[in-house]
């Protein structure tokens, strides 16, 4: 097994990790801005962009490596790729409709944000996030490999913790 498959493995639950822990110390009495002040967005920033960036370009490094694969079959190839843009432009649309500075989580640290309810966010609570599920397990099955399809599960049962956590804190957060 690839040290750089662990590594990516465990950068996926830190950053994931990362980014709830900050979640929920904002929410709990704003205990972010007030340990921090006036820099505890740039200090959430820099960390969970840190962490989504190293991650990513970690799983971007371990495309450059031998896979073994869970599969040859053609016809998964395609199902593959029609989830990968299915699940892309599901997730570029969602991101359309919240804006680039909601999308990025600019605006975490203010008040009175509203929730979404147009466009995806009418039938979906969270269209950003399975758009991105979708088109990671797409690409699971269009590459056949069996270390994008544990990154994809890996994500995807992280990922299902901090969604609920963020179902949960934002409407009280805005109300």
């Amino acid at each position: 097994m690839s040290r750089l498959f662990i590594l990516t493995l465990i950068l996926v639950l830190l950053t994931i990790f990362g980014e709830s822990v900050t979640l929920i110390l904002q929410s709990r009495g704003r205990k972010l801005t007030k340990w921090f002040g006036s820099r505890a967005f740039t200090i959430h920033a820099v960390i969970t962009g840190s962490l989504w960036a190293i991650t990513f370009i970690a799983i971007l490094l371990l495309q450059t490596e031998d896979h073994p694969a869970f599969h040859e079959r053609t016809v998964l190839h395609y199902i593959g790729l029609m989830l990968f843009i299915g699940g892309g432009t599901l997730a570029l649309w969602a991101v359309s409709v919240l804006g680039l500075k909601r999308a990025l989580c600019l605006n975490f640290f203010e008040d009175g944000v509203p929730v979404a309810t147009e466009g995806p966010y009418m039938y979906l609570s969270n269209p950003m996030d399975y758009g991105f599920w979708t088109a990671l397990l797409g690409t699971a099955l269009f590459t056949g490999s069996l270390y994008n399809l544990v990154i994809a599960v890996e994500f995807i049962l992280v990922m299902i913790p901090h969604v609920m956590l963020e179902n949960t804190i934002l409407p009280e957060a805005n109300s």
